[in-house]
């Protein structure tokens, strides 16, 4: 019989990458927030161009969002 520490993780485990990711997913969302709260407080006092370049950052923090957590899915089945 092989007996497990119940103190600390076996090497090898993937611990450490599970909090990075939900570290990564944290910033995402954070990041997320940040750029829907700009484009709300400030729709009437941005430039056509402005709002642009802040949707398109909302794009992409949304679509990394939303491909971490399936890549997530994945390493779980």
């Amino acid at each position: 019989m092989i007996f497990q520490s119940i103190g600390r993780p076996r090497r090898g485990t993937l611990v450490g990458q599970k909090i990075m990711d939900s570290s990564k997913r944290y910033l995402l969302q954070a990041e997320i927030e940040f750029w829907h709260d700009m484009l709300r407080l400030n729709r009437s006092r941005l430039p056509k161009t402005k709002e642009e370049e802040m949707r398109a950052c909302l794009k992409r923090a949304v679509r990394t969002l939303n491909s971490s957590e399936h890549e997530d899915l994945r390493a779980a089945a």
